[in-house]
């Protein structure tokens, strides 16, 4: 204890245990003028003493922003949890008066591929995107006073530089850490990493709101932070761009640049180049310290959705910066104890190196940006391919959300002006677009478009391909020397710069749905048609699930709709009637109203096209009062969260149901579920995560509930756990559900029924070489070379069963990160989706994976009792792009408990009793 008190002496220079003084962090000889008010005359503690809430650090900048000429703020967003996104812009105070000014002769250096004398350098400086990183936040006010304050150097500096400060890239996360860390601070600072301050309760301050890690969303843009902080990257295009994070506390400090090797091929060389230059001034400034630190290992430049790899692209210099982890306030390592304000430090120190780096190569860096964008034409105009073409695949609402996002990114796209095939697929003037390679944006519309599976490094902890047209499951082609200009349209969309918005030409006013229609319809292949469905069971209208395709008459000509078309019926107010069935008499129905009026609703807000019913006969096959056509009940899930669970899955899920389908969501901590009483829930939830150490228990739990009734759906490592306890196939008695002969995972004996078996883990696996002798030097390499970061692999669905509703084509992209697979079932119509004969599509995934792999499970369902029991191999709504997958999970949620028990025999229909074949 006694050593917890004493000084901390690191590498020479010698820290108290407690906070710094202000002068302690502010490099020597710089003159502060003394009416710009200085941190602590707004926290009431120097910097580091306690981690800044959010508030404090909005309302510090704000105070900066009315006190010196040289600082205006902006709020450029908000957050989930309606915290407020600032950005600062420090300069001089002539620069400050003629701000846009200076950013629009800056940007047409880019535009023109000219430098210009007056066009000033700009550097971006982003903090703790990550919100337990929390010594880029505070960091952030040091830099704010040093800039705003700070004579001589700083103001020379300033004269032909702006700084832009993103004091927090994520509010809601360094808040709830902020909260974590101040509420168990002793006042004898605790080092022990197992104290209560360094062991965050789940989900921690990582993430946003939802749970997401931010810094994989600059190129998704699924969260409004992201969407707010592109869009004000594309407003300034920076020339230097820095991105502040922390690592684990026995670690040192990195910089850029990362592994060599390991960089995306569409970031030049030059770009690596250049950030080693700006690197040598980081190591001076941490030696001159008396830091440790390293570069060039440990750390890729591949993602594009990464805040310090997605500038690279773009003409800008990203840098990572990593600084090893005090958590709390202090924190015990291998190499002595580590303080926050020591933390905080070392953060500053680079900050104000990387001023001093920009502005030594100023002229560099600004004809690296002037002349990116006409190299990138360059490469454009020796590509073989000349442009992608994608269509909407039968739903033109998820094309409108691919289309945002490479509008959100400046990428060009126009309008298909005529029919054309390319690789044998068909694309239709209308419902069709076209990206041309020839533009500024080549090599990120290149990046989210290809599809590469060979690379110079096969070393991927995240994802090795993100294609976009590929998560959204729409058919695109490359087009090469056939292209011309004469394909292109108009542009589908524009982008309010103002406002941050996309906005598409609005769509004519359709005519009132017919209010004497015997019902009415709308086809489940729309992305929104699930919000569609829940906004019926809100309102407490009937609907019904087409399990076969329908051939109706409708107010606007004969129809053909595809199965999982939802109907609603006319006679609302006659208790179990179908939509074909006509009430002799109605009466008067309030409700039928209400059913216009959310139909109307669901044409307009969730681009569904409803048809009017004419008539309850149809012309060919079955009829509206057929016992095809399936009750459907509201939906009442529940999530399990908490300790052991996956987070970015489980708020991936939440996300999606909350944002996209306006479903309540019960999320429920995984020890409690022992004494829940479940019969409140129709679904429950099993995303990614460790649950062998659940009680006997709570097995036994979920089988009586899943006998019951209840709908299990788990992905994941939460559908091998279901698969090795044997949820999915055995009841509680032990005896084997028919029609779910399915062998167990694994080379281990099942054991009897009940006993816990896990699956085998995804990490450490063996080698190619199964040579006893390896070098040592080949150890990591060995373990990742079989790891699959994330890669996109294809599977083929079953399109005639409930679980695939709304699927058109039987071959369907999925995302990849793991290794375990699923046997496909006994029984032949249990098993949705399997993973063809050559499944890998992009990405890396050694040779010995894909073989694994192919021919397994990707979706099973399995009855049992009266419940059903879905398992999902991979994850459905991957970082919240994943529209291709997420309907997968949908259907699990809303067709579930129409799923017919199946089997090789006979078996008597549980819904209509005829006597027939499965």
């Amino acid at each position: 204890m006694l050593r917890r008190l004493l000084p901390i002496v690191c590498a020479g220079f010698v820290l108290s245990a407690h906070a710094l003084e202000l002068g302690d962090y502010l490099p020597e000889g710089v003159p502060y003028d003394p009416a710009v008010p200085v941190p602590a005359s707004v926290l009431g503690d120097e910097v580091g003493t306690w981690h800044v809430r959010h508030d404090q650090l909005v309302r510090y900048m704000e105070v900066l922003a009315e006190a010196s000429p040289r600082v205006v703020l902006q709020e450029t967003g908000r957050t989930h949890e309606g915290r407020r996104l600032l950005l600062m812009a420090v300069s001089s105070p002539e620069n400050i008066r003629n701000l846009d000014r200076l950013r629009q002769v800056h940007l047409e250096e880019g535009r023109s591929g000219r430098v210009d004398p007056e066009a000033p350098l700009v550097v971006w400086q982003g903090h703790s995107v990550h919100g337990n990183e929390p010594s880029g936040a505070n960091m952030s006010l040091l830099l704010a006073y040093h800039l705003a304050a700070g004579g001589g150097e700083v103001e020379a500096l300033l004269e032909d530089t702006i700084v832009l400060i993103d004091p927090a890239l994520n509010p809601d996360g360094v808040a709830r850490f902020a909260q974590w860390a101040n509420s168990h601070k002793s006042k004898n600072l605790v080092g022990d990493p197992q104290s209560r301050e360094h062991q965050e309760v789940w989900p921690n301050g990582r993430t946003n709101h939802y749970w997401f890690d931010l810094n994989r969303d600059w190129l998704l843009l699924t969260h409004p932070e992201s969407r707010a902080r592109v869009r004000e990257y594309h407003r300034w295009r920076p020339h230097v761009l820095t991105d502040f994070h922390e690592m684990g506390g026995n670690a040192t400090y990195f910089f850029q640049p990362g592994v060599p090797e390991r960089r995306h091929p569409m970031t030049p060389e030059g770009n690596h180049l250049l950030t080693a230059k700006i690197a040598e001034f980081h190591a001076r400034s941490l030696d001159r310290r008396g830091r440790r630190y390293y570069a060039e290992e440990t750390f890729d430049d591949f993602y594009y959705g990464k805040g310090s790899t997605y500038p690279d692209v773009q003409g800008t210099i990203g840098i990572l910066f990593e600084q090893a982890s005090s958590r709390g306030h202090l924190m015990q390592t291998d190499h002595g104890l580590l303080t926050f304000p020591t933390t905080i430090d070392n953060q500053f120190r680079t900050a104000l190196s990387t001023l001093e780096a920009a502005d030594a190569l100023r002229g560099e860096l600004k004809a690296w940006q002037a002349g990116f964008d006409g190299e990138a034409r360059k490469l454009a105009a020796r590509d073989t391919d000349r442009a992608y073409v994608f269509g909407d695949g039968g739903d033109p609402a998820r094309a409108r959300e691919l289309i945002e996002i490479l509008t959100r990114h400046r990428i060009e796209v126009r309008g298909l002006t005529r029919d054309i095939e390319l690789e044998g697929r068909a694309f239709v003037a209308g419902q069709a677009w076209v990206v041309p390679l020839d533009q500024p944006q080549y090599r990120l519309a290149k990046a989210v478009f290809e599809r590469r599976t060979d690379f110079v490094d096969e070393t991927f902890y995240d994802v090795s391909s993100f294609n976009l047209a590929l998560s959204f499951n729409l058919p695109f082609a490359a087009m090469g020397k056939s292209f011309n200009d004469a394909l292109l349209g108009e542009a589908p969309a524009t982008y309010d710069e103002t406002r941050g918005r996309v906005r598409f030409p609005v769509a004519a006013q359709a005519a009132p749905l017919a209010a004497d229609a015997v019902g009415w319809a709308f086809e489940w292949s729309g992305t929104f048609a699930p919000r569609a469905l829940q906004r019926l069971h809100a309102e407490g209208i009937p609907a019904y699930v087409a399990t076969e395709p329908l051939d109706v008459l409708t107010s606007d000509g004969r129809r053909r709709l595809g199965r999982g078309t939802i109907l609603v019926s006319a006679n609302l107010g006659r208790s179990g009637t179908r939509p074909g069935e006509v009430s002799p008499s109605a009466p008067e129905r309030p409700q039928l109203s209400a059913a216009l009026a959310i139909l109307e609703r669901i044409r307009r807000s969730d681009h569904v096209e409803v048809h009017a019913l004419k008539s309850g006969a149809t012309p060919t096959g079955v009829d509206l009062g057929s016992p095809s056509l399936r009750k459907l009940e509201p939906v009442r899930p529940l999530l399990v969260v908490g300790r052991g669970v996956r987070g970015y899955e489980a708020g991936e899920l939440w996300h999606l149901l909350d944002t996209r389908v306006d479903l309540p969501l019960s999320m429920v901590e995984a020890p409690r579920i022992a004494s829940l009483d479940l019969s409140d829930y129709t679904h429950l939830i099993l995303v990614g995560g460790r649950y062998g150490s659940f009680r006997k228990a709570w097995e036994d739990k979920l089988r009586d509930w899943i006998q019951d009734g209840g709908v299990l759906v788990a992905s994941q490592s939460g559908a091998d756990w279901v698969t090795s306890v044997g949820l999915h196939a055995v009841s509680r008695s032990g005896s084997e559900e028919s029609g779910s002969g399915e062998e167990r995972e694994g080379s281990r004996p099942a054991g009897p029924p009940g006993r816990k078996i896990e699956p085998a883990s995804d990490a450490e696996p063996e080698p190619e070489d199964a040579s006893p002798y390896r070098p040592y030097a080949a150890r990591r390499g060995d373990r990742a070379i079989h790891v699959i970061g994330g890669a996109i692999f294809q599977v083929e669905l079953d399109t005639t069963h409930p679980l695939a509703f709304g699927y058109t084509e039987p071959l369907l992209p999925v995302h990849r990160n793991r290794s375990n697979t699923l046997k496909p079932s006994n029984n032949p119509y249990e098993t949705v989706a399997r993973y063809t004969d050559s499944p890998l599509i992009s990405g890396y995934a050694s040779q010995k994976r894909q073989t694994e792999i192919a021919g397994s499970a990707a979706v099973l369902v399995s009855r049992v009792g009266r419940g059903t029991v879905v398992r999902l191999t991979d994850n459905p709504a991957f970082r919240g792009v994943w529209y291709g997958t997420q309907k997968l999970f949908l259907n699990a949620l809303f067709f579930g408990d129409v799923i017919d028990r199946t089997s090789a025999s006979r078996a008597v229909d549980d819904h209509t009793g005829a006597d027939h074949v499965h």
